[in-house]
């Protein structure tokens, strides 16, 4: 932390501080150590972390992060602060805006781990206390092949960018927006990128329309689905290998099956786990009661993420709407048996 308070109750930034003189942590009073190296920014910490406040160890992104940050915010022409802590609610935004209409917007630049639960309380922290709050991501939630529980419970979803993520590069100093991110079965996520060099430029493209699809599959791409399916066959994937042994016990084409129920274009970024595979089950265990089958026993918390900023049950009625019509066109009694 870049505050604490010295023995009389003074707030002094550790840019000013002395090794020679004590600092106590503003929310917890415990005692911090100054710390002013070559690596770091100069910046307070814990002996121990103990602290509800400061729970999370920080680091040398982080620090950059939460200055480069204020130092943007004063392009709004508002209040700025670092790490103000508030008492009615025991949070402290790593930066925090006031605006001259009274409106406040706080910051949290996320770079440590953090579970969906902490997240979601820290959130609903501030808008039951009317902040305007954002979610800024450091490097160790950039994804990379797949999506992950960890980067999936932050990402938003507006019309403009479709399912979109926002992270802070303290080495270029820039934002670099992921937008319109969507996913295939078998396949590396897909998305598009944006760089911003300040909060003006972020906040104008977040505010223009896209125009966000979702993308087909090339030929290639699905030739390509097809081979990881067979490596994972061989690999003798746990839930790969159940489906087979269900296929074998009907005398149906594992392989055919998986090909009948892979959507020929990208979809919502909302699955766990490969699409293919609740499909693949729900055919073989319903082949023909598609209809009168629960969206909620295959859509459900072991299948989809957890997305506190998203309303997922309108993608997830769309998906099985979708579902649904491509199950109207299979014909168990002869595209999958064997002869």
């Amino acid at each position: 932390m870049f505050y604490a308070k010295d023995q009389h109750g003074n707030y002094i930034s550790a840019e000013k501080a002395s090794k020679q003189s004590s600092y106590f942590c503003p929310s917890c009073l415990e005692t911090v150590v100054l710390k002013h190296g070559q690596l770091k920014i100069a910046h307070f910490a814990h002996r121990k972390h103990g602290c509800y406040a400061f729970s999370e160890g920080e680091t040398a992104e982080h620090l950059a992060g939460k200055k480069l940050l204020a130092s943007w915010c004063y392009q709004f022409h508002c209040q700025v602060e670092l790490e103000a802590y508030q008492e009615d609610f025991r949070q402290r935004p790593d930066v925090l805006c006031r605006f001259k209409d009274g409106h406040r917007l706080a910051f949290e630049f996320q770079c440590a781990p953090l579970t969906a639960t902490a997240m979601f309380q820290r959130s609903a922290g501030y808008q039951q206390h009317n902040f305007k709050y954002v979610w800024i991501l450091g490097r160790r939630h950039y994804p990379q092949r797949n999506l992950t529980q960890q980067i999936a419970q932050f990402i938003r979803w507006h019309h403009n960018l479709g399912f979109y993520l926002v992270y802070l590069d303290t080495v270029y100093e820039r934002f670099e927006v992921l937008y319109g991110i969507q996913m295939a079965d078998l396949l590396p996520l897909k998305y598009m990128r944006f760089f911003a060099s300040n909060l003006k430029e972020l906040e104008n493209f977040l505010h223009t329309d896209h125009h966000i699809r979702y993308f087909r599959l090339t030929n290639s791409e699905q030739e390509k689905q097809i081979r990881h399916l067979v490596f994972k066959m061989h690999q003798r994937s746990r839930q790969i290998y159940r489906l087979q042994n269900m296929c074998y016990e009907r005398r149906l084409s594992f392989i055919d099956l998986v090909k009948g129920v892979i959507t020929a274009e990208y979809f919502p970024p909302i699955y766990r786990q490969p699409a293919f595979l609740w499909k693949a089950r729900f055919c073989l265990l319903f082949p023909r009661n598609a209809k009168n089958t629960s969206m909620k026993k295959f859509l459900n918390q072991h299948n989809i993420f957890i997305m506190p900023f998203v309303s997922l049950n309108q993608f997830c009625y769309s998906e099985w709407t979708e579902f649904q019509k491509m199950t109207g066109k299979i014909d168990f009694s002869q595209n999958y048996r064997y002869n």
